[in-house]
């Protein structure tokens, strides 16, 4: 008993540290170890209407010492030296079809690893020679270590969500956000949008749900995973109560009997 309430302490101070070095410099150089590692991930600037609400990339090592990439960003020389130093890429996707901008460069860096379309994006970059199409059924390479599925109910825009249990995170992309720290304008942006103190679906992303059904069967689903932290695509990390925070971010969605 006493063993198991110091790994919490444990792990909620290390976590603590993480998000104290975060908020000190939020597009930091160096990947930020997220969990020892297993996981890092790595923000860099990103404008929407002029706001700098940022991007990320996340890291996995997979069960076979491999890296998988998670919404790759600029390839960088200092990125790339990071990466090397941590493995071998096995695997690269995005979590939607949107983010796509970078995908040529690592295309052309890491001609052996596979890289795995989100849903919709085979068609929309012919381009890329891609070895599969990820959907809800985890993918072979991580299927004894991760959780994967697809959030549904917005056509145009379909995410692929992976949990990570051993750190206790979710990995999203564009489908919660939170702006709480950061520039001042940043800071208005999220209230504005309410999305300052607690994570929000942002505005477009909900307007374009059109089976209400199908994204609720899917989050039923996520929230039967164990995890307490979200690490989204854009925004600040959601530090703990990870599926409180999600299921009150969505709570629209379950009061919509469409």
């Amino acid at each position: 008993m006493i063993s198991s309430i110091l790994r919490i302490i444990a792990l909620r101070s290390s976590t603590l540290l993480i998000l104290i070095f975060h908020t000190v410099n939020p597009w930091m150089n160096d990947m930020i170890e997220w969990h020892a590692n297993t996981l890092w991930h790595h923000t860099e600037s990103y404008r929407h209407y002029g706001i700098d609400i940022g991007q990320r990339m996340t890291v996995f090592r997979l069960n076979d010492n491999s890296l998988l990439v998670h919404n790759p960003i600029a390839l960088t020389a200092g990125l790339k030296e990071q990466l090397k130093r941590l493995g071998k890429i096995s695997c690269v996707t995005t979590a939607n079809l949107n983010l796509h901008q970078h995908l040529s460069d690592w295309w052309l860096e890491y001609p052996e690893a596979r890289f795995l379309a989100a849903p919709g994006l085979y068609s929309k970059r012919t381009d890329l020679g891609f070895d599969g199409i990820l959907n809800s059924t985890t993918f072979a390479l991580w299927k004894e270590q991760l959780y994967q599925t697809v959030l549904r109910g917005n056509d145009a825009c379909e995410e692929v969500i992976f949990c990570d249990p051993q750190s206790r995170t979710l990995i999203l992309g564009e489908s919660l956000l939170l702006l709480r720290e950061g520039s001042l304008a940043r800071r208005l942006t999220g209230r504005l949008l309410g999305c300052s103190k607690e994570a929000r679906v942002p505005l477009l992303y909900k307007i374009q749900i059109k089976e209400s059904k199908l994204l609720r069967q899917s989050l039923q689903e996520i929230l039967t995973w164990p995890f307490d932290h979200i690490l989204p695509v854009h925004g600040d990390p959601i530090m703990f109560n990870g599926r409180e925070k999600l299921a009150a971010a969505y709570e629209w969605a379950f009061n919509n009997n469409s």
